[in-house]
C-alpha cells in the first residue's frame, strides 16, 4: 500500500506543478499578450476591457488546488514511521489544505462565473458587486480571501515538513520556507491589501511561484524514487519467501 500512496504524492506534485506553471507564468504571459486589463480604475473600465481569456489563470488554478489536496492526503496516508506527533501534524496539514481548497475555489468560481457574467452583461448597477469580487481590483474581498487561503496552505506545508525529517532536508526547508513566506504575505495584506497589485507584489508573486515549482519538482522526484525503492523491497521480500 505504501507504494500506492507514494504514487499519490508524485501524482499530486505533478498536477500541482502543472497548475503552478500554467496558472502563474504561462497564463500571465498569455493574458498580457492577448488581452491585458488596464490598471484598476472603475468597474465600467474593467467591463469594457474584459475578455474571457483573462480567466485563464483561474481555470488552471483548479489543477493547482487539486494537486495540493492529493499531495496533503498522500503524505498523511503514506506516513507509517510511528511518530504520533508527525502523524498528527500531517492530519492537521490535510485539514488546513481542505480549508485552502474551499477558500481558493470560491475565488476562482467568482472570477470565472460570477464576475465574468457581470462583465459580459455590464450594467451600472453591477458596479458594487464587480468592485467587491473582481480580482482586477486590489481592494476586493477576493484578494483578502486569496492571501489568507494561501497562508493556510503555507501552514499546511510547514506541518508537512516533519514527513521529510532525516530524509530530504531540501524539501523540508522548502516546505517551511513556504509557510513563512505565505504567513508574512498575509500579514502584509492585513496592513495594506492593495500591495498585491504593486510592482513589489508582482515580484513577490513570481518569486513565490518559483519556490513552489522547485518544491513540486523535488517532491515529485523524491516520491518517484521512494516508490521505486518500495517496489524493489517488496520484490525482494517475495523472492525471499519463495
Amino acid at each position: 500500500m505504501k507504494s500506492n500512496y507514494n504514487r499519490l504524492i508524485s501524482l499530486g506534485a505533478l498536477v500541482a506543478l502543472i497548475g503552478f506553471l500554467m496558472s502563474g507564468p504561462v497564463a500571465f504571459l498569455i493574458v498580457n499578450l492577448v488581452k491585458p486589463q488596464p490598471e484598476w480604475v472603475s468597474p465600467a473600465l474593467f467591463a469594457e476591457n474584459y475578455s474571457p481569456i483573462q480567466d485563464l489563470p483561474f481555470y488552471f488554478g483548479f489543477l493547482l488546488i487539486g494537486g495540493m489536496l492529493m499531495l496533503a492526503a498522500g503524505h498523511y496516508l503514506n506516513y507509517n514511521e510511528g511518530n504520533e506527533e508527525t502523524k498528527f501534524h500531517l492530519l492537521v496539514a490535510l485539514g488546513w489544505t481542505i480549508v485552502f481548497c474551499a477558500l481558493i475555489s470560491f475565488n476562482y468560481i467568482c472570477q470565472t462565473t460570477f464576475v465574468r457574467n457581470l462583465a459580459l452583461h455590464y450594467k451600472p448597477e453591477y458596479d458594487t458587486a464587480i468592485s467587491t469580487f473582481s480580482m482586477a481590483n486590489p481592494m476586493s474581498v477576493c484578494w483578502a480571501n486569496e492571501m489568507w487561503g494561501y497562508a493556510l496552505l503555507g501552514i499546511a506545508t510547514w506541518l508537512m515538513a516533519g514527513y521529510y525529517r532525516d530524509k530530504e532536508n531540501v524539501i523540508r526547508l522548502l516546505l517551511v520556507a513556504n509557510g513563512i513566506v505565505s504567513l508574512l504575505s498575509a500579514i502584509w495584506t492585513v496592513i495594506d491589501v492593495s500591495w498585491v497589485m504593486t510592482t513589489v507584489g508582482l515580484i513577490a508573486y513570481f518569486v513565490w511561484n518559483v519556490l513552489m515549482i522547485v518544491m513540486m519538482v523535488e517532491i515529485y522526484r523524491s516520491s518517484k524514487k521512494l516508490g521505486v525503492q518500495g517496489k524493489l523491497s517488496h520484490h525482494m521480500q517475495f523472492v525471499t519467501l519463495c
